[in-house]
């Protein structure tokens, strides 16, 4: 219910955040496939609401369809969030919408699950250009993380296939 959801949210906040400012607390928040707010607009807005600088946007990359009903706007997504956007999750996902939303094969079809891929980037259709080109256009100088956790037997493998991607799109060297 994300209308009692978020009630109760900003109750749990208000106690919350006299403990958070008397311990120096910075508090990063997510918009996240099946909870009560999946859109990063709509967390931005969320954050928004409190008025404390301390409190901030992590956005994830293995979400933006989910984040926006499958169309995948990175840039919009970016761009909505600039404001208030301290940390990138990198991962990339296949569109669970496309296909018909039958994007994935599950026995027997219509099972009541959700799939949550975080895959190396070029592995799904997230728009990774078009993520970088947003990045730099709003001169994000956040936390940006490898938030590739679909090869857990693989790990130096995935981030070998990783790493080198994410800092040519930020632009380091």
């Amino acid at each position: 219910n994300p209308v009692a959801s978020e009630g109760q949210w900003y109750k749990s906040m208000a106690e919350l955040i006299p403990e958070f400012e008397k311990n120096h607390i910075k508090l990063e928040i997510q918009a996240h496939p099946n909870d009560f707010i999946e859109s990063s607009n709509e967390a931005a807005k969320l954050i928004r609401s409190l008025d404390l600088d301390w409190v901030s946007q992590v956005w994830c990359s293995a979400h933006a369809f989910y984040s926006d009903g499958g169309v995948g706007d990175v840039t919009k997504e970016i761009m909505d969030s600039k404001d208030v956007l301290t940390h990138i999750l990198i991962a990339d996902t296949l569109n669970y919408k496309s296909n018909f939303g039958l994007r994935y094969i599950i026995n027997p079809p219509e099972a009541p699950v959700t799939i949550h891929q975080h895959l190396n980037p070029g592995e799904g259709e997230v728009d990774f250009d078009a993520m970088y080109k947003a990045l730099k256009a709003i001169h994000f100088d956040g936390i940006v993380t490898n938030n590739v956790f679909a090869w857990p037997d693989k790990v130096d493998w995935s981030n070998e296939q990783t790493l080198p991607g994410i800092k040519k799109g930020l632009g380091i060297n």
